[in-house]
């Protein structure tokens, strides 16, 4: 058997949902106060993230502007470094040089008997500079007044250019 309970008290429908209405607000009340910093957070974070990501989106379209100046900038500076490099070769060309030589320095072509050969310098300087130029320069060693018998040159006569300059002078005395 099943006994029914009784309750003591007796709430009237109209205060009961007034309770109902109480409770619901005093809880809406801070869900909507969370949800309002919750939702008013989640705003300002995107916010911030699209502004980093506009900044860093402005970062790279500035720095490709400047890649692509600068490619245009090296593009330019080689051509010019081309065109510099041609004209040289063409200053520097032989046949420029003897055409210049010959007009506008009235320069000639020497004979093949004018020619004088310079040896080139000896390896160490301790090596025979008289057999050096007696062998190289037999004329020289001959003609050549400060050469001595005993392998001692004079100081100016000790470079085989000298005794080369010497040599062309003295073959324009016998010239002359």
């Amino acid at each position: 058997m099943s006994v029914a309970q009784e309750k003591f008290s007796y709430v009237s429908p109209q205060e009961q949902q007034v309770e109902r209405t109480s409770t619901k607000k005093e809880f809406s009340r801070r869900a909507i106060v969370r949800g309002k910093v919750l939702l008013t957070s989640c705003i300002l974070t995107m916010f911030l993230a699209g502004v980093t990501v506009a900044y860093y989106f402005s970062q790279v379209a500035a720095v490709g502007f400047q890649i692509t100046q600068l490619q245009k900038d090296l593009a330019y500076l080689q051509a010019e470094q081309e065109y510099l490099e041609t004209q040289a070769s063409q200053l520097l060309s032989l046949q420029r040089v003897e055409a210049i030589a010959t007009t506008r320095l009235g320069m000639v072509k020497p004979d093949p008997n004018d020619v004088v050969l310079v040896a080139a310098l000896p390896k160490s300087p301790q090596e025979g500079q008289k057999t050096q130029a007696r062998n190289v320069f037999p004329e020289v060693a001959a003609n050549t007044p400060g050469l001595k018998e005993d392998n001692q040159l004079d100081s100016s006569k000790k470079s085989p250019v000298i005794e080369a300059f010497v040599d062309m002078v003295s073959r324009w005395e016998q010239r002359i």
